[in-house]
């Protein structure tokens, strides 16, 4: 038997055991916490620690669901999640069509300042912002709270769909130009079908950075009714009654089942459009 035929299996398998160690470094601390959800406190900080709840119990669910705040917080972080992802990609869409389609003086200089305004830190803006939107009478909107998150995710969302779209073959626009049709139809009608998986990788993309954002909120939003459910987890940390470790983590669990709903319904657009992002034309 040849050393290829040997070496073939073993790649194989230490391939599979890389995969078990990072699935392990990965859902680990996500198993735990499920698992401290499911105890009740006196079980959640008892020493040494165990990993299967005894006795199981829904109890810090049921606390979630009934906290009197959960369901306003809940619309609150989806509603900023969709609608700073709806506002960046609408801005977004010409925008790299644009720098994918046309040829303009500096305009490499130009992509790249987009792409170095993704760069600075949003604690580096946070105080000018805040004096501006204070002076203006702009704290608590919640439109301007999503055009704020827009803004820190539209400079990648711009980037990645050039990638998507230099993909697109130009003599399918050519052809359709030929028979008549405007640079907005062939946008709408045949550049956007094509790359629907990449739209749909950057929307989840954004969707979770938008979140997961905790320090926008918590500073520009400062009402109780325009808070997040990530504003409200991080607020119990620093509750004058204590830290409940078990309903915190049922707490971080709920919060965090409608981004992996979502993920995996749109899982197969978003490993597509990945990988049609890396390969061009």
């Amino acid at each position: 038997m040849s050393d290829t035929a040997i070496s073939k299996p073993a790649t194989f398998v230490g391939m599979r055991l890389i995969a078990l160690v990072i699935a392990v470094v990965v859902l680990g601390p996500i198993a735990w916490g499920v698992a401290t959800s499911l105890k009740t406190e006196v079980m959640a900080v008892r020493l040494p620690p165990t990993f299967i709840p005894s006795p199981l119990t829904f109890e810090n669910y049921d606390h979630v669901f009934r906290y009197q705040g959960f369901l306003g917080e809940l619309w609150n972080s989806t509603f900023y999640a969709v609608g700073a992802v709806i506002l960046a990609l609408i801005v977004a869409i010409p925008a790299g069509y644009a720098a994918s389609r046309f040829d303009f003086p500096a305009k490499k200089p130009i992509m790249l300042v987009i792409l170095a305004t993704s760069m600075v830190p949003g604690v580096a803006v946070l105080v000018p912002t805040y004096y501006v939107l204070d002076a203006l009478g702009l704290l608590n909107n919640r439109l301007v709270i999503v055009v704020l998150l827009a803004a820190r995710i539209a400079p990648q969302t711009v980037w990645f769909l050039q990638n998507f779209i230099d993909a697109v073959p130009v003599e399918i626009e050519e052809s359709a130009s030929i028979d008549g049709a405007t640079r907005f139809q062939i946008l709408r009608l045949l550049v956007l079908p094509l790359i629907k998986p990449g739209i749909a990788a950057i929307a989840v993309i954004g969707v979770v950075t938008i979140w997961n954002d905790y320090i926008t909120v918590a500073v520009f939003a400062p009402d109780v009714t325009k808070r997040t459910l990530q504003v409200a987890l991080v607020n119990q940390v620093f509750d004058t009654v204590g830290i409940s470790w078990s309903y915190m983590m049922a707490f971080a669990m709920t919060a965090s089942l409608p981004v992996m709903i979502l993920f995996a319904i749109v899982q197969k657009w978003f490993v597509a459009g990945l990988t049609a992002g890396a390969v061009k034309g």
